[in-house]
């Protein structure tokens, strides 16, 4: 289930019934707004109504990649479908484009052709409708794109709004040229065509983003930085990377947590690093949360350091004449800053007195001078 309270298949069911309501609005309108603009002498109008038909192709393509991109994650999908979603919305934004441009071309004709006609009064009143149908269709929309969180419905919802404000300029464009200036309202014609395009642009623009991982918002991104830096145990962090995928937020950060803890401690930490975030910010999904001893962008790296094994068999080799390595319970490796610390557990029995736990260091830290990679040895007793 996603971060809200709806599952995959309630996200398609509701996404749909709310495109649906808004097709049949759109093909009403555009048999109007063609019909009379025709019957009216309205340009304007008439190119407001092949907007509004291709607001139908948009809907088709809002259920299309609902349906699509809320499937359930698979073998090939592991992280879901929800930039289906995203693919078509970029989609769309394209088809929004080669229809303003055409509609430019078309109206930037008709204007130097000089063959310009007085729309009839009745287009004014099917561009009100027009205007008043489609706000209502926006707020619609709005409400379920924010309640779900999804990207291709917000931008129809949009999509919507600016119909409603093409539908203005079709408005004032039909008022002026009724008023003597007859070329206005081929100039609206090439204003509505210009504000499709710039709709389809940024449609298009934000979907492309998502699909090439652009980060968070700068803003949004700052906040979440200062929520893991507030959670208890996590003394820095690095490497914050965000990404879109569809409704959901997807990131992975790198924490710094003391050098001295345990690995089930660290882990615990990054548990609640993960679960703080996705309470606080409902849009994010999957956090992957890296454990590191220190920051391992300005420190020296230790991926070139031999691993447990290999250091207990340099150690043991150079224990062998010192009499109570036998007793040793347990040696714990730290990797800092390029070098390795090695923590040694011996009982409290093998002592004598405070001069045989000295004699005892020092055997063992000078066990070590022969490998460079050890940066010091600390002997603890229980």
């Amino acid at each position: 289930m996603s971060k809200n309270s709806h599952t995959l298949d309630e996200r398609y069911q509701i996404i749909s019934k709310v495109t649906i309501i808004g097709a049949i609005v759109n093909l009403v309108l555009a048999v109007f707004k063609i019909i009379i603009g025709y019957i009216g002498h309205s340009h304007a109008l008439i190119v407001d109504g092949i907007h509004s038909f291709s607001d139908l192709l948009s809907d088709g393509l809002v259920v299309l990649a609902a349906k699509k991109g809320n499937q359930s994650p698979d073998d090939d999908h592991p992280y879901g479908h929800a930039r289906i979603e995203t693919a078509f919305a970029a989609v769309l934004g394209g088809v929004l484009i080669a229809v303003g441009v055409g509609i430019v071309i078309d109206a930037l004709d008709r204007l130097t052709s000089g063959n310009i006609v007085t729309p009839e009064s009745m287009t004014i009143w099917v561009a009100l409708l027009s205007v008043l149908s489609k706000e209502a269709l926006y707020r619609y929309t709005l409400i379920y794109a924010n309640q779900l969180n999804s990207p291709i419905l917000k931008a129809n919802a949009w999509h919507h709004r600016s119909d409603a404000i093409s539908s203005i300029v079709v408005l004032v464009g039909i008022a002026g040229s009724m008023s003597g200036i007859p070329y206005l309202d081929a100039a609206a014609a090439v204003i509505v065509s210009m504000m499709i395009a710039k709709i389809g642009w940024e449609i298009a623009k934000e979907s492309i983003e998502e699909l090439v991982d652009k980060g968070l918002d700068p803003k949004k991104v700052k906040s979440i930085s200062h929520h893991i830096s507030e959670i208890p145990g996590v003394s820095q962090m690095h490497m914050l990377r965000t990404r879109q995928m569809g409704a959901e937020a997807l990131l992975d950060v790198h924490i710094e947590v003391s050098p001295q803890l345990s690995v089930s401690e660290g882990h615990r930490i990054s548990d609640e690093v993960s679960a703080q975030l996705t309470r606080s910010f409902p849009d994010i999904a999957q956090v992957l949360v890296h454990i590191d001893p220190e920051n391992d962008e300005s420190h020296s790296s230790c991926s070139h350091l031999p691993l447990r094994n290999k250091i207990l068999q340099d150690l043991e080799k150079n224990w062998g004449k010192i009499k109570y390595a036998r007793f040793i319970e347990d040696v714990t490796l730290h990797y800092l800053d390029g070098k390795v610390s090695v923590q040694i557990i011996m009982p409290l029995s093998v002592l004598a007195g405070n001069t045989e736990a000295e004699s005892l260091a020092e055997q063992f830290n000078a066990s070590t001078e022969t490998l460079d990679y050890i940066d010091g040895l600390e002997l603890l007793y229980r």
